[in-house]
């Protein structure tokens, strides 16, 4: 077996793929999902997901059925007024890819991130990859919302008529140019589940104006 090309598909990773922490002492960690691949001056590289995704006691790790790696820290995360966060990671131990992980699909396993657009109207057809669901479509349902639990306010927000699983948080929203290539859109933030009939929920989605608009020479790293 060739050890450098094996180590080299498991070093990838792709919007949609698990990020774990683990606190060793408490015996715990949260999950979360990918949300694409980041770059600011001079040249570094990062993994966005969820700024709630981040733990003190712990960094991350890219999490599949098959390996735990770690990545990398968490050195910048906001829980207000978006909720967002990136992590370090070394281009020479890791490759990202612009591209969404569409695990059940047989002819395209991975879906290119071809540029950044924002959702203009209500009842877009838009769809997610998480590391729990992979990839589910559905519409949007509103714009320009906001959302509080009376700690952390967040605005700049849309909801999607669309369920997700706890894990998902921090994969990427998106919608598709054709069969092959997509158009970004935000990541998940978080949503509600309507566990009677364990399919109809709503996604609240972190918008992708919101992100650059908040860090400074952000660019989301896409195809084109």
């Amino acid at each position: 077996m060739n050890l450098e090309k094996r180590n080299k598909i498991d070093n990838r990773i792709l919007a949609g793929d698990g990020l774990r922490t683990y606190d060793k002492v408490k015996k715990t960690g949260k999950l979360c999902s990918a949300g694409f691949w980041a770059r600011s001056q001079p040249n570094m590289n990062y993994i966005a997901t969820t700024g709630h995704c981040y733990d003190s006691a712990s960094p991350f790790y890219l999490y599949s059925l098959n390996s735990t790696t770690e990545i990398g820290e968490m050195p910048v995360y906001f829980l207000e007024p978006i909720d967002f966060g990136l992590i370090n990671i070394d281009i020479k131990k890791f490759q990202p890819i612009p591209s969404v992980r569409n695990t059940d699909s047989e002819r395209y396993k991975e879906l290119f991130i071809e540029d950044v657009i924002l959702a203009s109207n209500n009842g877009a057809h838009l769809c997610f990859s998480g590391i729990r669901s992979h990839v589910k479509c559905g519409y949007v349902a509103a714009l320009n919302g906001f959302t509080s639990n009376g700690e952390y306010f967040r605005d700049n927000i849309f909801i999607v008529n669309l369920r997700n699983i706890a894990g998902d948080s921090g994969g990427p929203i998106f919608n598709y140019k054709n069969f092959t290539h997509v158009s970004l859109n935000g990541i998940v933030q978080g949503g509600l589940d309507d566990f009677d009939d364990n399919i109809n929920g709503i996604t609240v989605v972190t918008t992708i104006s919101s992100i650059l608009n908040e860090i400074e020479d952000l660019e989301v790293v896409t195809t084109s």
